[in-house]
C-alpha cells in the first residue's frame, strides 16, 4: 500500500505534467496567432497633394501586398504629375487613408467650402470598407474630418468623386 508521501508525490507529478502540457498548448497557440497576424491580405492607399488649404489632386493605389507599397506607388503617381515640387510651390503629398483589405468598396469624396474666416478651401476623403459602399462613404467622411477639422458634412456638403470595388 502506498504511503501518504508517495501519493502526494504522484499527485504533484501529475499536476506538473498537466501544467507542462497546458504551457505547450499556450505557446503553440500564441505562435500560430502571431504568424497569422503577420501576413497582411492586401494593401491600398489614398494619397493627396495639398497646397495652402486646398486639395489639388489625389492618387489611389491598390492591389499591392502591403499598404506601404500602395502608398509609395500613389506618391510616385502624384510626383509624375508634377506635385511635391517643394522648392517652387511648397505643395505637400500626404497619405490620408490606408487599407489592408484584399477586396474593398472604395469611395472618394470632395468638398469645396469657405472656412470660418471666409477663405475658399477644398478637401477630399477616401473610404475603404469590406461590407458596402455605405460603410466606405462613412469612412471617407471620417477621413476628411480627420484631416480638416473645421469641415462639417451637414454644413459644407460633399460630392462623390469616385466609387468602385477592387
Amino acid at each position: 500500500m502506498p504511503s501518504e508521501c508517495s501519493r502526494n508525490m504522484q499527485a504533484k507529478d501529475s499536476a506538473g505534467a498537466d501544467d507542462a502540457a497546458g504551457m505547450r498548448a499556450l505557446i503553440l497557440f500564441t505562435v500560430l496567432m502571431l504568424a497569422a497576424a503577420a501576413v497582411p491580405a492586401g494593401g491600398a492607399a489614398c494619397v493627396m497633394a495639398k497646397y495652402q488649404g486646398q486639395t489639388l489632386d489625389y492618387a489611389l493605389a491598390y492591389g499591392k501586398s502591403h499598404p506601404v507599397e500602395a502608398q509609395e506607388a500613389a506618391e510616385d503617381a502624384l510626383r509624375a504629375k508634377g506635385y511635391a515640387d517643394y522648392l517652387k510651390h511648397l505643395d505637400v503629398i500626404r497619405a490620408q487613408n490606408l487599407s489592408q483589405l484584399e477586396h474593398a468598396h472604395v469611395i472618394v469624396i470632395r468638398s469645396e467650402f469657405k472656412d470660418f474666416r471666409g477663405r475658399e478651401r477644398s478637401a477630399m476623403g477616401c473610404g475603404f470598407a469590406a461590407a458596402s459602399f455605405r460603410d466606405a462613404e462613412l469612412d471617407a467622411v471620417r477621413d476628411l474630418q480627420a484631416y480638416f477639422w473645421g469641415w462639417k458634412p451637414d454644413l459644407h456638403g460633399y460630392e462623390v468623386v469616385r466609387k468602385f470595388r477592387y
